[in-house]
């Protein structure tokens, strides 16, 4: 009887045991699965999502996340975005670019469930945006008060476009795509380094009072001073995630694919080969009271990886800009949170447009849906293709 009496003791204490472990969270083996835990669990759950370009990032993230998970992890991906758009749905619009961007997660719910509701709705965002005011030549204004071109904006509107298309396979959204990049490229591309200025203007107005300086604009060309890191991020990530959508049979994807190239020759050797970060200011890069970002960061690392995915480029200098990135990352911006998540740091806050001194003071956070969206984004794709590569060298 005592024996017995300690076995049930015993198998009592096994079973409490497993349920608490159970109860933990399963934290995965690398940085990516824990802080992709911990955007839709703590950050930002599906019931928080709000219509807005911030939420947007990391509602993009989730996209991509669900087309590379494995086919028992694809429900918990859609179920998020389900819902993010369900709460959100009263708010929807495309009346600025900003706007548009969280429509991406409508016309995406069409093309995964055929449910005419998202595409009707998504539609109705589109028509909206064809509404947005625009300079003389058609590309889309970012800011509703003034005329003026944001390199931000080819994101907002872009990963909107891409995913029409993708979910209708109707052509106009890529050439709407394309005219837009096309004319967005022309006013603000710097042609010494192919990165971007942040802005140009065409009215000659006061320009955005709300988070920026007035009267940013070059009294010549009307574009802005500085090359800012995240808003080069923006297209870069948008040029990558165009060519796959596409497909190399598509009369767009040479030119693209040359729009990419251009944009991340230089990369890494702009990159700080210690943090494996890029800086706030990307080419002033040795400059006093310049700042490493980690949404910069991931965005550029991303475009570089799928530049090397597609064969844009294979120079082992990429290569290896990805990998300190990877690991720069995980080093330098990502800290534990109090719950034992994993949350990211260096991340430079909302930003308009201003001059050298605006970008090297404007305020470093930590979490930010695109600092903790674009990490995932780079982190998940690295990994994939990094298993790729290891196997095809075996």
């Amino acid at each position: 009887m005592v024996k017995s009496s300690t076995k049930s003791k015993q198998f009592r204490l096994y079973i409490l045991l497993a349920m608490w472990i159970g109860a933990i969270p399963c934290f995965a083996q690398t940085w990516v699965d824990t802080l992709d835990s911990y955007a839709r669990e703590s950050y930002l759950p599906p019931s928080r999502y709000m219509w807005t370009w911030q939420d947007a990032a990391l509602l993009n993230t989730m996209v991509k996340e669900y087309e590379v998970s494995s086919s028992s992890q694809k429900q918990i991906y859609l179920d998020y975005i389900k819902k993010a758009m369900r709460v959100s749905m009263p708010l929807a619009n495309g009346r600025t670019p900003n706007d548009v961007a969280s429509g991406l997660g409508l016309a995406f719910l069409y093309k995964v469930t055929k449910e005419e509701k998202y595409k009707v709705k998504a539609e109705k965002i589109y028509a909206q945006y064809l509404k947005i005011r625009r300079t003389k030549d058609g590309a889309v204004s970012h800011l509703s008060r003034n005329i003026e071109l944001w390199d931000d904006t080819m994101f907002m509107i872009g990963q909107f476009l891409l995913a029409m298309y993708e979910a209708t396979g109707d052509q106009k959204y890529l050439d709407e795509f394309m005219k837009q990049f096309r004319i967005h490229r022309e006013k603000l591309q710097d042609k010494t380094t192919g990165l971007w200025y942040h802005g140009w203007d065409s009215d000659n107005k006061d320009h955005c009072f709300i988070c920026g300086q007035t009267h940013w604009p070059d009294k010549t060309t009307r574009q802005s001073t500085e090359i800012w890191g995240r808003g080069n991020g923006w297209i870069v990530v948008t040029l990558a995630d165009a060519l796959d959508a596409m497909g190399e049979k598509n009369q767009y994807y040479g030119e693209l694919a040359g729009y990419l190239k251009e944009m991340i020759v230089r990369l890494p050797e702009l990159q700080d080969k210690k943090t494996g970060h890029w800086y706030q200011l990307p080419v002033r890069n040795t400059e006093p009271g310049n700042y490493i970002e980690s949404s910069c960061t991931a965005m550029f690392a991303y475009g570089i990886e799928g530049a090397l995915r597609m064969k844009i480029v294979s120079d082992n200098s990429f290569a290896k800009s990805t990998e300190l990135a990877y690991a720069g990352l995980r080093k330098y911006s990502l800290v534990p949170t109090h719950k034992k998540y994993l949350i990211t740091q260096n991340v430079c806050t909302a930003t308009c447009i201003g001059d050298k001194e605006y970008y090297l003071h404007r305020a470093v956070q930590k979490g930010k849906p695109y600092g903790i969206g674009m990490c995932i984004q780079f982190g998940l794709r690295y990994e994939l293709d990094h298993g790729q590569r290891s196997k095809g060298q075996q």
